[in-house]
């Protein structure tokens, strides 16, 4: 590429060298433009006209351009798209300028690091993430932060098995970035990709840092630099360096991008900058707080995505998830919480207690919870305002916003006075009314204030005496030109002269061609048009100097008591987002009484064994959950005026903790797992449950094996892709575990499935003894509770109608006879001639089926058993 000539050029490549993987908006005017390759990647993502700028030497330049005041609905699409966006503006008023204007970047905003409402969804967070591994034997670590809340979090993943659970932690948190060092391998590596489509389908944008950034030593200082603390041991971090590592690489970044932001000093285009030092903007990252995965119910994004968690396994209907079921949240903050107790349930039982406590008190407190569910609806989103206003970029309306939600909140606390739940008495001392802050906001912002900073008229009246004095100057000059333009009138006789302004020449007197000989001689020309000549006057240029030196005035008055009143409520980050962390709890605890009061719910209750405790905190014992329903079907049922029918669920890990389960495909198997694993879920949430009576055990993890599915691009079909989920459960579950396992070996051939899944059962009864729920049609595995005394045979009912069957929905004790599964056929419109065909083949193959089954029975001789159906001989388990 030859040399740039021009000075502007040579501005722009300069500037753009210092953010190279950024796409770089120049501001020219009223318009961002972008140059060479950002402009044909801004051009094809935004669907805008790509033209040229012609260079001295003749070469065309690419260029795009969009227009500043809409330049934030093009940023959110580049964003969006995965892209990086560094702006560019314009540091002094071009007219002003005496040489080139001077441009900086003043803010680059990133998939990972947006805070501003365009790019964020309300009820999902905005996750930024930051691996470090340093190979070896070294454990791996993960930090992320939402920097729009707040919430920062680190963990690590040691052995052999760091790496899945580095990618389930991952495919969970779908953070939109992650930071990797750029030496080390990258972590799905696809360089053919774009920048969503990266990181092997996890849809965010890998960003590569330099590896010093991601050294312990100095992570280590630039955290306790930010938290203003000697030690890291506080927040848990102690002995955790490959975690202290990552956290370190991730401010470090936020430190060289988001902490540059606009504020109030102005520049010739009405746009207010101001640049300030590394680390300002972040006050609201006040603490960061390490985490182990067993300190919570494991769910990995198999099972999260089985369960139908957050996203439909099928289709785009979000209310086919147990998130948008239980979601009658009234905060962002309330829904962000809510989501991230459903991925992480609690283990700790004084903690699901807790909860419990403050929903059972709330369900029966009808008027309280109403009231505070009304008055929760008129709270904004504190964590995103408290952030946006650190940052300096909260709007006056951002302002206005967050007093109106200060103002409701000494209702809330009222409410939480009159209860008695201990969680609900700790929520009520942590909701700081801020008092001194919504009175400032009160007195200082007025009641319709403009949409930007930089728009006059956002200090109220009586807040400052000198504004308000400036502001009556301005605003009585009408009168006062008023009252000169009659002056002139006569003292000039000219019945037409008037007295006008514009941005340009300010004040002038006009006057018609035919009049202006009757111009004064103390007049001056400013401006000749074709049918009057324009002047000013001794009187007119005094008052204009007045005005305009008034309305200067003004403005800076104006914008340094905002930032001002800004930089007082920033100083108070750490109280406003523990009022809005207290806020987002009591949300989601009168969204589950809500939900308990309106659908029957019922308190689960929390047993242990005399056996004591089992991995993980996770207590033994017996699983009982009488008439229990889906939440999710359920709910869509009952929008239909249909009725779900419940069923028992009962295990216990000394008698029987394998139920195997038989019947037609459509009769309701995987739903009577799921709902099993989802009433835990929502026990362990701290939720009431779908179900007469629930008596349940800690569970630490909880695995499933549904559905089918490959995946080509990693070279796996459907059939590996099951093997290595089963082999994940094998490997990993414990005694105090849920295992949902159905129709296990029917991605291959007959008795290789057959004889896989007879396997899996008795592994699974004689090795880890986890409560486990198998799904399957091999009637075959049927004999297993005759040979395994942990092992009960359940069905679901079916009845027959001459050539017509009806699903009972109904779990009862005992083995399918058959499978059903052309009748089902013929439901989904195989041609008859088919169907009457595929019953002779059946009746045919159940013939001699049948002679297999005989000679394969326990009581044929055992030498003449093929291996794979040779029970393993065990004593009955006490």
């Amino acid at each position: 590429m030859t040399e740039p000539t021009t000075p502007l050029m040579q501005q722009y490549h300069s500037i753009k060298r210092q953010h190279p993987h950024a796409l770089l908006l120049f501001r020219l005017g009223d318009f961002y433009e972008l140059f060479y390759d950002d402009a044909i990647v801004a051009a094809r993502q935004l669907q805008i006209t790509l033209t040229s700028r012609n260079r001295e030497k003749g070469q065309p330049v690419p260029m795009c351009g969009v227009p500043y005041h809409a330049a934030e609905t093009y940023i959110a699409r580049l964003i969006r798209a995965g892209h990086k966006v560094a702006i560019c503006e314009q540091m002094e008023d071009p007219s002003r300028a005496k040489k080139l204007v001077r441009r900086e970047v003043i803010r680059v905003l990133t998939p990972g690091t947006a805070t501003d409402s365009p790019l964020l969804e309300t009820r999902e967070n905005n996750f930024l993430a930051a691996i470090a591994r340093n190979g070896g034997s070294k454990p791996v670590g993960l930090a992320f932060v939402d920097f729009s809340t707040g919430e920062f979090r680190a963990t690590e993943f040691a052995g052999p098995s760091a790496e899945p659970r580095l990618r389930d932690a991952l495919e969970i948190l779908r953070p939109r970035e992650i930071l990797t060092p750029a030496q080390a391998a990258t972590l799905f590596p696809d360089p053919s990709a774009t920048p969503r489509a990266s990181l092997d389908g996890l849809g965010a944008t890998e960003t590569n840092l330099e590896p010093w950034v991601f050294e312990t030593a100095y992570s280590e200082r630039i955290l306790t630099e930010h938290f203003r603390v000697a030690t890291l041991d506080g927040f848990g971090l102690a002995g955790h360096s490959q975690a202290i590592a990552a956290a370190g690489g991730l401010l470090h970044y936020l430190r060289e991008t988001a902490a540059i932001s606009v504020a109030e000093s102005t520049s010739g285009n009405g746009m207010a900058i101001q640049t300030r030092p590394a680390g300002r903007g972040l006050e609201h990252l006040d603490q960061i707080a390490f985490y182990e995965q067993q300190d919570a119910l494991s769910l990995d994004h198999v099972t999260v995505r089985n369960l139908e968690l957050l996203q439909p396994a099928l289709g785009d209907e979000p209310s086919a998830t147990l998130l948008f079921t239980l979601d009658r949240t009234t905060t962002g903050m309330g829904a962000r919480l809510l989501r991230s107790w459903i991925l992480r349930p609690a283990i700790d039982r004084e903690e699901i207690e807790a909860r419990l406590d403050a929903v059972s008190e709330l369900k029966s407190a009808t008027l309280v919870r109403d009231e505070i569910h009304r008055t929760l609806d008129a709270i904004f989103d504190l964590e995103r305002l408290t952030s946006r206003v650190t940052l300096g970029n909260a709007t006056p309306r951002d302002l206005l916003a967050l007093g109106r939600s200060l103002s409701a909140i000494p209702t809330v606390r009222g409410m939480l006075a009159r209860c008695k739940a201990p969680r609900l008495a700790h929520l009520h001392f942590q909701m700081d009314e801020l008092a001194d802050i919504r009175d400032q906001i009160a007195r200082a912002i007025a009641d319709d204030p403009p949409a930007q900073p930089t728009e006059p008229g956002i200090i109220r009246r009586g807040y400052h005496a000198e504004l308000d004095e400036l502001r009556d100057l301005s605003k009585s000059s009408k009168q006062t030109i008023a009252a000169m333009e009659e002056r002139e009138r006569k003292r000039t006789g000219i019945a037409s002269l008037k007295i006008r302004f514009n941005n340009v020449f300010g004040y002038y007197i006009e006057i018609s061609k035919a009049n202006q000989h009757l111009a004064p001689p103390d007049y001056m020309r400013k401006q000749t048009l074709a049918n009057a000549e324009r002047f000013t006057s001794p009187e007119l240029k005094d008052y204009e100097t007045k005005v305009l030196e008034a309305d200067q005035r003004a403005i800076e008055i104006e914008r340094r008591l905002y930032r001002e009143l800004r930089e007082a409520i920033a100083a108070e980050a750490s109280r406003l987002r523990q009022t809005a962390t207290a806020i987002a709890q009591t949300d989601v605890l009168v969204n589950f009484a809500v939900l308990a009061a309106e659908r029957n719910y019922t308190r689960p209750k929390f047993t242990e064994s005399e056996c004591g405790v089992g991995a993980n905190g996770a207590g033994r014992g017996e699983l009982l959950i009488a008439g229990s329903r889906h939440p999710v079907i359920e709910a869509l049922l009952e929008q239909r005026g249909e009725r779900f029918v419940p069923n028992d669920i009962y295990l216990d890990d000394a008698s029987r903790p394998i139920l195997l389960i038989t019947g037609p495909n459509m009769g309701g198997k995987s739903t009577y797992l799921r709902q099993a694993a989802l009433i835990i879920i929502m026990a362990q949430m701290g939720s009431f449950v779908p179900a007469t009576e629930a008596r349940l055990p800690l569970i630490d993890r909880i695995f499933t094996r549904i559905g089918a599915a490959d995946n080509l691009a990693r070279g796996r079909s459907t059939f590996l892709v099951e093997m290595s989920e089963v082999a994940a459960i094998l490997n990993t579950a414990t005694s105090a575990s849920l295992v949902l396992l159905d129709e296990v070996g029917r991605g291959t051939a007959t008795f290789d499935g057959l004889s896989i899944a007879w396997a899996v059962v008795e592994h699974l009864h004689q090795n880890a003894h986890p409560r486990t729920l198998f799904a399957t049609h091999y009637h075959e595995l049927t004999e297993l509770e005759q040979l395994l005394p942990g092992v009960k045979n359940l069905h679901v009912a079916v009845r027959e109608a001459g050539s017509e069957i009806v699903f009972l929905r109904r779990v009862e004790p005992g083995a399918a006879d058959k499978s059903y599964g052309i009748e089902v056929a013929r439901l989904a419109g195989l041609p008859q001639s088919v169907i009457a065909r595929a019953r002779e083949v059946l009746a045919e193959h159940e013939k001699g089926e049948h002679q297999v089954t005989k000679e394969l029975s326990p009581g044929a001789a055992a030498a003449e058993q093929p291996v794979m159906f040779t029970p393993v001989k065990q004593e009955v388990l006490d």
